[in-house]
């Protein structure tokens, strides 16, 4: 009787370690890292502050479905891509975690970026072999004087193949960084191409063509 008992203990050991194996094996945690190229683009010469509060800066997006859940940390790296980004489009950048008090800086435009929506598609929830991710921002656009230029929604799309990684973690990645990039792009190009930034550049450039 006390070997029987053993036994039972023994399985229910056994059992309780491969549950717990198997609900670590459901989650995936992704960390979003990558590199951003330099944004080859001619200078605007205005002073911008760019607001990057701690919602922006500490993005995490989490989906759980079918007992599945995916973890897709990527708030360090879109700091990094709106940073370069901007940087490199503006002859100066100041960088806040709050919007500052109107007219008591030496800002042209402030810009006050939100993550609006994440979502992503897995191999195994279509016929494709792919792993999708779409990310739409909306980016604040204001004056010196705090009044709101306008509002810019970008939405950006990534997808990877699964045969050229290793692992979903590692596929995941680079869809996340494809997205990322793709709406850096939209950003460089398209920014002058805002009928409202465009109104605003004439107007900004209206005394010195008097003169």
């Amino acid at each position: 009787m006390k070997s029987i008992s053993i036994f039972f203990k023994k399985n229910i050991v056994l059992c309780l370690i491969a549950t717990c194996l198997s609900i670590q094996g459901c989650s995936t945690n992704v960390i979003v890292a990558g590199e951003y190229p330099p944004a080859l683009v001619q200078i605007l010469p205005y002073n911008a502050g760019l607001v990057l509060n701690n919602v922006f800066t500490d993005y995490s997006f989490t989906r759980e479905k079918d007992d599945k859940k995916i973890t897709i940390t990527l708030g360090e790296s879109q700091t990094e891509l709106l940073s370069q980004i901007f940087g490199d489009m503006f002859l100066k950048v100041s960088r806040f975690q709050a919007i500052p008090q109107a007219g008591k800086n030496d800002l042209d435009l402030l810009i006050v970026p939100h993550i609006e929506k994440l979502q992503l598609s897995m191999p195994d929830e279509t016929s494709i072999n792919i792993f999708e991710v779409w990310i739409k921002y909306k980016l604040e656009i204001f004056d010196h004087s705090g009044i709101l230029i306008t509002e810019w929604f970008v939405s950006s799309y990534g997808r990877t193949q699964t045969r050229f990684l290793k692992s979903q973690e590692a596929a995941l990645n680079q869809a996340t960084i494809s997205a990322l990039r793709d709406a850096g792009t939209q950003i460089i190009t398209g920014f002058n191409e805002i009928p409202k930034i465009r109104d605003w550049i004439n107007q900004k450039t209206e005394p010195s063509d008097v003169n």
